[in-house]
Parts: structure tokens; sequence; C-alpha cells
């Protein structure tokens, strides 16, 4: 797994450190597609949220969706 969350409480919990390349939130990203004008190509939106101490009711899981190196 790229990004592990860390055992908390039961579960497991992502981290607080920012930055996607040396960072370990959970990084979300947007599944929304951008169309440039009419009759071209769609394309995936490069938005992307960021959650420190994201909780989650299992450990160990992949904290990003969809799961990423960050490397």
């Amino acid at each position: 797994m790229a990004n592990q969350t860390t055992a908390s409480f039961g579960g497991g919990i992502s981290g607080a450190t920012t930055g996607i390349s040396g960072g370990n939130t959970a990084i979300r990203k947007s599944v929304a597609k951008t169309q440039k004008g009419y009759g071209s190509a769609v394309a995936a939106s490069s938005v992307y949220s960021e959650t420190k101490n994201l909780r989650f009711a299992y450990h160990p899981v992949e904290a990003d969706a969809p799961a990423q190196s960050r490397a």
C-alpha cells in the first residue's frame, strides 16, 4: 500500500502531513470530467482534496482514493 493508515483505537487513521509528494494525508481525487469546448474531448479533472487525520473503521487500509504512489 502506498499510503497506509496507522492503527488508532481499533481502526485506522491517515496522517496529518500535507503534500502529495511527501505527505501522508488522505487524498481524494475528483471524479468529475471537464469538456473543453463544444464537441471536443472530455478530460478528467485535476481537482483533489486532502484530509488530515481521516479515520477508517479498519486497519490497515489504503488512505488514498484512488491509491497512488507517494514516491
